[in-house]
């Protein structure tokens, strides 16, 4: 989540950007973000659905509602306060049931 927070702060615009109240931000353009910003800062997932899989596991959830992009929300992820996302914690993978 914190280096999230510096993708936002450093790409902020038409690729990725927050939502104007700030606590939410949005993959705009979701080919250039896999093209342009992913190998920029992740060496290891250079796939949308990799970087969806770990928002999800930070406990990010999707906004469906009619908004540009792909629009993700966490209580503790806000950019007028970038220092509460260190309160996010990585969920633990659940096992399959046997």
């Amino acid at each position: 989540p914190h280096k999230l927070m510096g993708i936002l702060r450093r790409e902020d615009g038409p690729i990725i950007a927050w939502l104007p109240r700030g606590d939410a931000f949005s993959v705009r353009d979701a080919d250039r973000f896999v093209k342009d910003v992913l190998p920029r800062y992740f060496c290891q997932h250079t796939k949308l659905t990799s970087f969806q899989w770990n928002l999800n596991l930070y406990g990010f959830r999707q906004i469906k509602e009619k908004l540009p992009g792909i629009t993700y929300q966490h209580d503790l992820f806000h950019r007028d306060f970038p220092n509460i996302c260190l309160g996010i914690k990585r969920k633990s993978e659940s096992k399959s049931a046997q």
